[in-house]
């Protein structure tokens, strides 16, 4: 063992000597003592292996402990017929597809992991869309897709970029040309923690699949619109605003991230259900005003969604409402005259007569937005269009009348 130590603390005394003078002592001796470190591991080793139970033969070789009786071997079980079964692979296409199509996505991202031939056709965006618009169908527009892209290009982009190299140490050299170099790699894999078991492999980032996974686990803040923000806040019953959503799976709830009002903070709010949320109908951001194009075609009775915010610092909501009749117009179905008026009267039936938010109006011709600092700012109107719409805004009717 003493010539084996002399040998391997050869290459620790060459680096003192070839280290040049401006080099720090101090990294100096901590990159010996890493080197000494590695030598005192691999000669206890060594010793340990030394001492390990066994004997020797004649000639002085260390012999194997005697081993225990071997034990039968266990019969291999019945082999399948191979005319009984038949590989999945082997059906038909139609008939391939129209099993996976049946598959639940949890089952289909298992199935991938098979083969590669199953993981192909099992990534194929047709199966997953159709996931897709079974589960979040309701929910997503098109700018959640539009996000969605962005942040793969994100992605790419900071993927591209290079990344700095770190600077060799005169340990790192000294491990490159020291014969036993291999004695440092042993020590390093001893004290790393072994490897958790293999994940199953995600889908490439530009499938159906990957946008799936990305919102099932709530790795996407899509955007969105919640009804009755913040849990029903009085202030916003019958309401619909804009935000970003995450999806939690372990309570099938939303985390909704709203926008800053005004000089206020943005605010999240946890537990949004999936009747509190839907797709943006429009494509107009919350700080825009919509222009709307249904206004020559209202009539009393029709039901529509108008923008209102508190001032212009605040983003748009959706509030829900119903065209009402003028003061100078017979309700008379047969006499009413009020679809030829200049005048649209909108009533928001779930305020108390008298309220101030009870009733407003907007011109048909010069619709523009309207209001002032005490009573908000009306924007753009739309008109709902299917009684799906009407009867999801008639399910957050307070059961108190507002004042």
């Amino acid at each position: 063992m003493l010539p084996l130590l002399l040998i391997s603390t050869l290459p620790a005394f060459t680096l003192l000597l070839v280290a040049p003078a401006s080099y720090k002592p101090w990294k100096l001796a901590r990159e010996l003592g890493l080197v000494a470190l590695l030598l005192a591991r691999e000669l206890l080793s060594h010793s340990a292996s030394a001492a390990a139970p066994g004997r020797k033969d004649p000639g002085g070789r260390r012999m194997p402990p005697p081993s225990k009786a071997k034990q039968a071997p266990m019969p291999p079980p019945p082999a399948l017929a191979m005319d009984d079964a038949l590989p999945l692979l082997d059906l038909p296409e139609l008939a391939l597809d129209r099993v996976l199509e049946e598959l639940a996505p949890a089952s289909l991202a298992a199935m991938a992991c098979v083969c590669a031939g199953l993981r192909d056709r099992c990534s194929m965006d047709s199966l997953w869309a159709r996931h897709v618009r079974g589960k979040w169908g309701r929910v997503l527009g098109p700018a959640a897709r539009k996000e969605w892209e962005a942040e793969l290009a994100a992605r790419a982009a900071a993927a591209a970029r290079p990344r700095p190299n770190r600077r060799r140490s005169w340990a790192d050299s000294l491990a490159c040309a020291w014969p036993f170099s291999w004695i440092g790699c042993r020590w390093v894999k001893a004290e790393t923690p072994a490897p958790a078991a293999r994940p199953a492999p995600t889908p490439p980032a530009d499938t159906v699949a990957a946008w799936y996974r990305a919102l099932e686990c709530g790795e996407f803040w899509f955007p969105a619109q919640v009804y009755n923000r913040e849990d029903g806040h009085v202030g916003f019953l019958l309401s619909c605003y804009d935000a970003h959503l995450r999806y939690d799976q372990r309570t099938d709830t939303f985390t909704a991230r709203y926008p800053p009002h005004g000089r206020k903070p943005a605010k999240e709010e946890d537990g949004v259900q999936w009747s509190r949320v839907r797709a943006a109908p429009v494509g107009t951001p919350a700080q825009d005003l919509h222009a709307s194009g249904c206004l020559d075609g209202l009539h009393p009775g029709d039901h529509f969604e108008i923008q209102w915010r508190k001032n212009k610092d605040f983003p748009y909501g959706w509030w829900y409402g119903v065209v009402g009749h003028l003061e100078s117009c017979n309700p008379n179905e047969h006499l009413c005259r009020c679809h030829e008026d200049d005048t649209i009267m909108l009533e928001f039936n779930h305020y108390a007569a008298g309220s101030r938010w009870r009733q407003t109006t907007v011109s048909r011709k010069d619709h523009r937005e309207k209001g002032d600092e005490t009573d908000g700012f009306y924007g753009g109107i739309r008109k709902l269009q299917t009684k799906d719409e009407i009867s999801t805004w008639r399910r957050f009717w307070p059961v108190d009348v507002l004042s």
